[in-house]
């Protein structure tokens, strides 16, 4: 390391590195710079939608966790952000809370991921249990990181850098994508049961593999938002891909948790607001009438911001304000207030409106 008499700027933090080191270190701030920007935007995209779920509809258990789920999700990118290029008076208390909102986000993620397959297995409380023995393993396995990571000042200068990431950290990658991939795989075999007609499992396989059936089977994939899911579960799998690879410098390795964490997240949010406000069915096997929607939504909407109003002209009247299309909305205030009658957290929790 060169004496700091003949650098230009000796409190250059990357001057305190190894050249490779420093710039894996710019590279990786660059990253959570663009998740950061990424995340940000579309959480404005969707004010509106958030705007709603508060104000408009019933809050409950699923719009709570709904809400975590985004807000630790956000400190998670900021955190790590402001780590690697704020001055930070304690690095390894900042690298404690970043590993925090980590566990928090991913834990709250999942639980979206929970309420939504029950939703569409219930009221079987064989998988009831089955899935909640995965969020707790996945909860389990989030608490590895704050016990482990540990940070420390770049030189004199007042910036961190990671100094300790224990191994078994692995396992808050490995578990989410066990769980995120169990769930995928169950609400795909509840469908397939109910579009498929066949009188038993093995039957239905074979009817898919040739095809019959397929086009209604992809309808209700899409119906289902299980498109979404599947881009959380193949982000899950590149994530252990390469968190495993040894080609990759252990820098690279930790910085793609970021953005891969940010791309679960809103693929699981965007699932819940399609769902809350009567876009897809809550099951995932049923319909959700439509008439009325899809011409009433504009072309050109982001398929991530779902607007709060449309409107309706009629023959006779005026335009009309609608908050969305009003047999949906009873269908889905019928389906709820019979609900919070029914006796047993499992019964709740399985809402996911």
């Amino acid at each position: 390391m060169a004496n700091t008499t003949e650098l230009p700027n000796a409190f250059t933090p990357l001057a305190f590195l190894p050249p490779v080191l420093a710039s894996q270190f710019e590279v990786s701030r660059y990253l959570y710079a663009a998740t950061l920007g990424a995340y940000v935007w579309d959480i404005g995209l969707n004010l509106g939608n958030d705007y709603a779920l508060l104000f408009k509809y019933k809050i409950r258990f699923p719009t709570i966790v709904y809400f975590l789920s985004r807000a630790f999700t956000l400190a998670f990118i900021i955190t790590p952000f402001i780590f690697q290029v704020a001055s930070v008076k304690h690095c390894n208390a900042l690298a404690i809370s970043f590993s925090i909102c980590s566990m928090v986000s991913q834990a709250a993620t999942a639980m979206l991921f929970f309420l939504r397959v029950t939703a569409v297995w219930h009221p079987n409380k064989i998988a009831y249990a089955i899935f909640s023995v995965l969020w707790i393993a996945v909860l389990g396995a989030g608490i590895t990181a704050p016990l482990g990571v540990r940070g420390a000042h770049i030189g004199p200068t007042m910036q961190c850098i990671t100094t300790t990431v224990p191994d078994n950290v692995e396992a808050a990658a490995i578990v989410p994508m066990i769980n995120d991939t169990a769930i995928f795989l169950a609400i795909n075999y509840r469908i397939l049961a109910h579009t498929i007609v066949a009188d038993s499992f093995m039957a239905r396989l074979r009817v898919f593999f040739r095809g019959n059936g397929l086009s209604a089977l992809s309808q209700a994939l899409l119906q289902s938002g299980q498109h979404f899911y599947l881009v959380a579960v193949a982000t899950n799998i590149i994530l252990i891909a390469v968190v495993k690879s040894p080609q990759l410098p252990p820098v690279y390795r930790a910085m793609l948790t970021v953005p891969g964490f940010a791309l679960i997240n809103a693929m699981a949010c965007l699932v819940f607001r399609r769902i809350r406000f009567g876009l897809m069915s809550s099951d995932g096997t049923s319909k959700i009438p439509t008439t009325g929607l899809s011409s009433d939504f504009p072309p050109t909407a982001h398929p991530g911001s779902l607007p709060l109003h449309y409107r309706r002209t009629g023959p006779t009247t005026t335009d009309t304000t609608f908050p969305l299309d009003v047999h949906v909305q009873k269908e889905i205030d019928k389906f709820e207030d019979g609900a919070d009658t029914r006796q047993g957290s499992s019964k709740s929790i399985a809402l996911m409106e």
